[in-house]
């Protein structure tokens, strides 16, 4: 079984200063199989993507693409 999870990160730029940003976890049967950093410092639209991955059981294979999907649809 796969499950996504939503995870917090600091960071510190020096053009930015501290902020925070959100990525997601994958795990497969319990295990941590893999970790995309820095997707967006918007909590609220990655959890809804989180929460979107587990309703329709993304294959992790398709991670990538439906991550860039995302960022698209962000900048549209």
């Amino acid at each position: 079984m796969v499950e996504y999870k939503l995870f917090k990160q600091d960071k510190y730029y020096n053009n930015c200063g501290y902020y925070s940003t959100y990525g997601i976890i994958v795990f497969k049967d319990k295990k941590h199989i893999r970790t995309v950093c820095d997707i967006s410092t918007n909590k609220e639209k990655v959890q809804k993507l989180v929460d979107k991955f587990n309703a329709y059981k993304l294959d992790p294979t398709h991670l990538s693409m439906a991550i860039e999907d995302f960022l698209y649809d962000l900048k549209a």
